[in-house]
Parts: C-alpha cells; sequence; structure tokens
C-alpha cells in the first residue's frame, strides 16, 4: 500500500510552480515553427473528431427518488 506523503509546500508555492510550468509551455509553444506544430495540431483535430454515426449525449435526468 502507498502512503501520501504530504509535501512541505504551500498553496501558494504550489500555484507558483504550475505557473511557471504553464509560461515555459507556451513559450516553447510560441517559439516552436509551424511546420513543427502542424503534426501534432493535426493529430489533436482527428482525436477530438466525432466518430461517424455517433450520437450527441444526452442529458441524464435527476435520480428517481428525487423525483415527485
Amino acid at each position: 500500500m502507498v502512503r501520501y506523503i504530504q509535501s512541505e509546500s504551500s498553496f501558494e508555492e504550489i500555484l507558483e510552480g504550475k505557473q511557471r510550468r504553464r509560461d515555459e509551455l507556451m513559450r516553447a509553444v510560441h517559439q516552436a515553427l509551424p511546420e513543427d506544430l502542424e503534426g501534432p495540431a493535426n493529430r489533436l483535430r482527428e482525436a477530438m473528431r466525432k466518430q461517424e454515426g455517433e450520437r450527441r449525449r444526452e442529458r441524464l435526468g435527476p435520480p428517481a427518488f428525487v423525483k415527485k
């Protein structure tokens, strides 16, 4: 069994780390050549494209015990 080890980092330090990593990723994307981004962008579009014949998602109603 894996035990959870609480980090000594404060919430503010965690947010700063996330912001720093996000900034590094955005800088890398902005500095990349368009042809380097084209392949991953096409794969992402293909993955997000709706499959042929796929039905639209339907919202589930409330549970039976909530209905009056």
